[in-house]
C-alpha cells in the first residue's frame, strides 16, 4: 500500500490559522445567535462552550494520540471537513429536538435536556477544530512556537473579522460563510497521494452543507416570551424592515391592531395611534411614535412622562439611549431650542434619519435635533459645552415586569457614577427624568432613589426631598431629580398635573398621606413606607434589612437589574414557592445553572477520561495548583476585562472581540517567546509575581486611564485596549508553556493532567467569575485573578521536581 505523505510544513501552519480565525468568528456569531433567540446573558456560556470543546479534544488526544499520529496525514483534514460541517449545520441541529426557551426551563423538563442538548450541539465545532490543532502540535512539537503563534494570530484576526462580516450578512448565514475557512485549511492540507477525484468528492460532500445554509439558513427562533413574539401574533402583523449588524436584529413590526398606550391617563378620551414599533434581538427598542398628538398636545403629555415640561420650560434637553426618538418629539412639542439625541444603535440611527425618516416624521433631520451615535458614558465623558435644562433616561422596565432576564447585563448608563455625570451636565435649574414600569415586589424605584440619596449625599445636599419629585399613574412613575430645591410654585404646577390626570403623588417635599393613593391605589403601602425611608431616614438600615439588594450600582457591580441577594432567598422561596422563585431573577439563577452544567460537563468529558491514562509520579498536588490556578486566572481577567470594556467600547460584542482578540494574539507572542527563555524556577516565579502585580494594577488603575479616551473615536479605542493589554496577555501567555516544560523534564505523565485540569478549571471559571462579580464587584474578581497567579508562582516553586 502506498504511503500517504504528510502535508507541506507552511500548509499546515495556514490550516491552523485559518481554523482558529473560523472558531473565534463562529463563537461570537453564537453570542449573536443566542441573543436573538434567548438573551445577553448567554454570551459567558458559550465562551465556556467553545472551551469545554477544546478541552474534550485534548483529552481524547490524551487517549487516541497514537492512531491519530499514526494517520496524521489524512486524519487532519477529516477533523477540519467534521469542523466545517457541525459548524455550518449547528443551527439546524440545535432545533432538531424543538426549541429551548429560558422561561419555560423550571416549568417543563424537557428544557434541561434541550439546555444540555444545545450546549453540546455549540461544542461540537470546537471540539472538532481543537482536536485538528492540538493533532497538529502533538505531531509537528518540533515547530509548535510558529503553529502556536499560527494559532493565537488566526484567533485574534477572526475576533476582528467577524466585526465586519456581522455588518454584512445576518449570523445565520455567516455560520455557513465561515465554515468555509476550515474547508479551506481541509483542502491544502490534503494527502497528495490521495486521487483527486476523490478529494473532490468528499470536498463536494462537505460544501453543500455551508451551501444549503446560506441559500436556504435556519434562522433562529426568538423565545416566545419576547416582546416581538408577542407583536407578531397580532392579526395581519408583519415584518417590514429586517437587518442584522454586531448591534443585533434590527426588525420593524407592522400590524393594524398594535396600538401605542404607554400606561395612558385613564382621562385620555381619544383612541391611541396605531403606530410600528421597532426591535431590536426580538426586545422592545421603540414605537416610531413620530410627533403624534391630538389638538396640539403631545401624546406622551397624557403619561407621567409629560411631569418634566409641567414643572418648568426646558430650552436644552438632552435625551440619553433615544431610541426611536420618543422623548425627542416630546421635547420637540414643547418648543425645546436645543435637543441632543445619544443613541449608541448606529444602524437604527441611520435608518431612522436617513433611509426612512417619515418614519418618524423626519424629528432626526430637524434643524434644532443633534443625533449623536455613542453610548451614554462616551458622550458624558465629554467636555459638555452647554449646561442642560433636562436630562431624559429611557424608561425602565416593562408592563407586567421583567422577570429579571436583565439580571446579568451590565448597565453602566444607570450606575452612581452615571448619574453623577449627568449631574455635572446639569444647568443650574437643570433636571434628570426617569420613567420606571412598576415592578412587584417594588425593587428598581427603590435602587434608582437609593442612587440619587447617594448621590445628594456626595454633593452635600442635605435635604433630599426638596431635589426629589415623583408621579405615579396605574402603570408607571415617573420620577425627578432637580439640581435646585422645586419651587412652592412648581410644588403646584406638579399637583396641577397629577389632578388633571388622576395620577398620584408619591414624592414631593410637601406631600400628604391622602395625595399619594388616591386615584390608583397600591397593593402594599410599605411601597411607601421604604421609598420615605430612601429620601428622609436612614436608607443604610432598610438596606440591610429589605429582602432585595437595593444599593446603588455602581461601575464596579454595574448590574442594575440584579436583586436578589443570598440571606433573603429563604424567605422569598416561603413567600413565592419554589418554582416561581427563579422568575424573580431568572438571569442570576440561569447563570448558577450554566455553572453546574458546566462543571459537570467539564468533569465528566475532561478529567475522568483521564484516568485511563493514569497519573503516575510525585509532586501531583503541585501540578494540580499551577494549572488549576493558570486557567482560574486567565479566566478571570478575561471575563472581567469583557465586562469592563462593555462600558468603554459600548456593545457586548465589540469588548468580547477586543479582549479576545487581543489577550490570543498576545498570549500567542508570549508563548512564542518564552521558548526562548529557560523554565528555571526564578523565571517561573518573576513571571507569576509581574503577572499578580499587573492584574492588581489593572483592578483599580484600568478604568481611570480608559476614562481619558473614553470620548475617543472606536478605531483608537481599540487601540487603546490593545496596548493597554499587551503586557499582561504577553506574560500570560508565557505561564503555560513554562509548565508544560518544567512537567517535561522530570513527570511526562502528568502533562495529559495539566492539560485536562487547565481546562476544566478555564471552562466553569467563566461562569464563576459572573456570579462572583455580582455579588462582591468586578475589582473583586480581578483581584482574584491575581491571588491565582501567586498561586502558580507558589507552585512554581515545588513543579516538576523529585522527591
Amino acid at each position: 500500500m502506498a504511503q500517504v505523505m504528510s502535508p507541506a510544513p507552511r500548509f499546515v501552519s495556514w490550516s491552523v490559522a485559518l481554523a482558529s480565525a473560523a472558531v473565534i468568528a463562529f463563537q461570537l456569531v453564537v453570542m449573536q445567535l443566542l441573543a436573538v433567540s434567548q438573551w445577553h446573558h448567554f454570551a459567558y456560556m458559550v465562551i465556556s462552550t467553545a472551551l469545554l470543546g477544546f478541552g474534550a479534544a485534548g483529552t481524547t488526544l490524551v487517549l487516541l494520540r497514537e492512531p491519530l499520529k499514526r494517520h496524521y496525514a489524512t486524519a487532519l483534514p477529516l477533523l477540519y471537513v467534521a469542523t466545517a460541517v457541525t459548524m455550518a449545520a449547528t443551527v439546524w441541529l440545535s432545533g432538531v429536538f424543538g426549541d429551548f426557551d429560558t422561561f419555560l426551563l423550571f416549568f417543563e423538563p424537557g428544557q434541561v435536556g434541550l439546555l444540555v442538548f444545545l450546549y453540546l450541539v455549540y461544542a461540537l465545532p470546537f471540539f472538532f477544530a481543537g482536536l485538528a490543532i492540538t493533532l497538529v502540535f502533538y505531531r509537528e512539537v518540533e515547530r509548535i512556537g510558529w503553529l502556536y503563534f499560527a494559532n493565537m494570530a488566526g484567533s485574534g484576526a477572526g475576533a476582528v473579522l467577524v466585526l465586519g462580516l456581522l455588518w454584512a450578512l445576518p449570523p445565520e448565514r455567516l455560520s455557513a460563510v465561515l465554515a468555509l475557512a476550515p474547508l479551506l485549511a481541509a483542502w491544502i492540507t490534503r494527502p497528495r497521494s490521495v486521487p483527486k477525484a476523490a478529494a473532490v468528492a468528499v470536498a463536494s460532500a462537505a460544501l453543500l452543507v455551508p451551501l444549503i445554509g446560506l441559500v436556504n439558513p435556519a434562522g433562529p427562533q426568538p423565545s416566545e416570551y419576547k416582546p416581538i413574539h408577542a407583536a407578531l401574533l397580532l392579526p395581519g402583523a408583519e415584518v417590514i424592515h429586517s437587518a442584522s449588524s454586531p448591534y443585533g436584529l434590527l426588525q420593524v413590526v407592522r400590524a393594524d391592531a398594535q396600538r401605542f398606550a404607554p400606561s395612558l391617563s385613564l382621562q385620555y378620551r381619544d383612541e391611541p395611534p396605531v403606530r410600528d414599533v421597532m426591535f431590536n434581538n426580538g426586545e422592545y427598542y421603540g414605537t416610531l411614535l413620530g410627533r403624534a398628538g391630538t389638538g396640539g398636545v403631545y401624546l406622551l403629555d397624557h403619561t407621567t412622562r409629560g411631569l418634566s415640561y409641567a414643572v418648568r420650560d426646558p430650552e436644552s434637553v438632552l435625551v440619553l439611549e433615544a431610541g426611536a426618538g420618543e422623548d425627542v418629539a416630546h421635547a420637540l412639542g414643547h418648543g425645546a431650542a436645543t435637543i441632543t439625541a445619544v443613541e449608541p444603535h448606529r444602524q437604527a440611527n441611520r435608518l431612522l434619519r436617513d433611509r426612512y425618516p417619515e418614519w418618524i416624521d423626519s424629528i432626526y433631520r430637524d434643524p434644532a435635533v443633534t443625533l449623536q451615535g455613542t453610548t451614554v458614558r462616551s458622550y458624558l465623558a465629554r467636555r459638555v459645552a452647554q449646561d442642560y435644562d433636562l436630562i431624559v433616561l429611557p424608561t425602565l422596565g416593562a408592563f407586567g415586569g421583567t422577570s429579571g432576564v436583565y439580571a446579568l447585563r451590565e448597565q453602566y448608563g444607570l450606575t452612581l457614577e452615571a448619574f453623577l455625570a449627568m449631574w455635572d451636565a446639569l444647568g443650574e435649574r437643570g433636571m434628570i427624568a426617569v420613567t420606571v414600569w412598576q415592578d412587584e415586589p417594588p425593587r428598581k424605584p427603590l435602587r434608582l432613589l437609593a442612587t440619587w440619596r447617594t448621590l445628594l449625599e456626595r454633593e452635600g445636599i442635605g435635604h433630599a426631598p426638596a431635589h426629589v419629585a415623583a408621579v405615579r399613574s396605574w402603570g408607571t412613575t415617573t420620577y425627578l431629580l432637580s439640581r435646585t430645591a422645586f419651587s412652592a410654585t412648581e410644588r403646584g404646577h406638579i399637583r396641577e398635573f397629577a389632578q388633571n390626570l388622576a395620577f398620584d403623588l408619591l414624592l414631593l417635599e410637601d406631600v400628604q398621606s391622602g395625595e399619594r393613593d388616591r386615584f390608583n391605589r397600591l397593593p402594599d403601602r410599605s411601597f411607601l413606607e421604604h421609598v420615605d425611608i430612601l429620601l428622609h431616614g436612614d436608607p443604610a438600615a432598610l438596606f440591610d434589612n429589605y429582602l432585595f439588594d437595593i444599593g446603588p450600582a455602581t461601575d464596579d457591580r454595574p448590574f442594575f437589574g440584579q436583586f436578589i441577594r443570598l440571606s433573603g432567598i429563604l424567605e422569598l422561596q416561603a413567600i413565592y414557592g419554589t418554582r416561581e422563585l427563579p422568575y424573580m431573577e431568572l438571569g442570576l439563577v440561569l447563570a448558577a445553572v450554566t455553572l453546574l452544567q458546566i462543571v459537570l460537563a467539564a468533569v465528566i468529558l475532561i478529567v475522568l477520561p483521564l484516568f485511563r491514562v493514569g497519573w503516575q509520579g510525585t509532586r501531583r498536588r503541585w501540578t494540580l495548583l499551577y494549572f488549576s490556578a493558570t486557567g482560574i486566572g486567565f479566566m478571570f481577567f478575561e471575563i472581567v476585562l469583557i465586562q469592563k470594556l462593555v462600558l468603554y467600547l459600548g456593545q457586548p460584542v465589540y469588548a468580547t472581540a477586543a479582549v479576545l482578540g487581543t489577550l490570543l494574539v498576545c498570549s500567542g507572542v508570549g508563548s512564542l517567546l518564552s521558548s526562548r527563555i529557560a523554565a528555571t524556577r526564578r523565571n517561573l516565579v518573576v513571571t507569576g509575581v509581574a503577572i499578580a502585580g499587573l492584574i492588581l494594577v489593572y483592578a483599580h488603575g484600568l478604568m481611570p486611564v480608559l476614562e481619558l479616551s473614553m470620548s475617543a473615536p472606536m478605531t483608537a479605542r481599540a487601540v487603546v485596549v490593545f496596548l493597554l493589554l499587551a503586557p499582561p496577555a504577553v506574560l500570560m501567555g508565557m505561564m503555560f508553556p513554562f509548565g508544560l516544560r518544567r512537567l517535561a523534564g522530570s513527570d511526562e505523565t502528568h502533562i495529559p493532567w495539566a492539560c485536562g485540569i487547565d481546562s476544566c478549571l478555564s471552562v466553569s471559571a467563566t461562569a464563576l467569575a459572573t456570579l462572583i462579580a455580582l455579588g462582591t464587584g468586578l475589582a473583586f474578581v480581578m483581584q482574584g485573578a491575581a491571588v491565582a497567579y501567586l498561586v502558580v508562582a507558589l507552585a512554581s516553586l515545588r513543579l516538576g521536581r523529585a522527591l
